[in-house]
């Protein structure tokens, strides 16, 4: 298929799109945020050396820098949240326990708390 071909069909099928898909303004912080995690995630991984064909890490403090970067984005993303430090540390505490039953589960061969094979996809 050519690409322009392609193109078309994509620009019918957003044509499609409710228009209300546009983030709502006071979501825009958390979505700016949530983008800076994953860049600077990208960056760090970069930093470590992890792909095959850039396999040099750079400098530790380099590395500390983008780890730090990430830092800054996940505090904004718990501040702009409007949770407190208590209820986010409720809820890391019961995700923890589910964690570990999940990895005990698993070890025994039981891995019937995942669900992404149900349904057939």
């Amino acid at each position: 298929m050519e690409l322009e071909k392609l193109l078309g069909m994509q620009k019918q099928l957003m044509e499609k799109v409710p228009h209300n898909h546009v983030i709502k303004p006071e979501h825009q912080g958390l979505v700016v945020a949530g983008c800076g995690i994953i860049e600077e995630t990208m960056e760090f991984l970069n930093a470590i050396g992890f792909k095959s064909w850039r396999p040099s890490p750079l400098p530790r403090e380099a590395q500390l820098e983008e780890l730090t970067d990430i830092l800054f984005f996940y505090l904004e993303l718990i501040i702009l949240s409007g949770f407190s430090l208590e209820q986010i540390e409720q809820e890391y505490k019961r995700k923890h326990s589910v964690n570990l039953d999940r990895y005990r589960r698993l070890r025994e061969g039981d891995t019937s708390w995942d669900k992404r094979n149900e349904g057939g996809l």
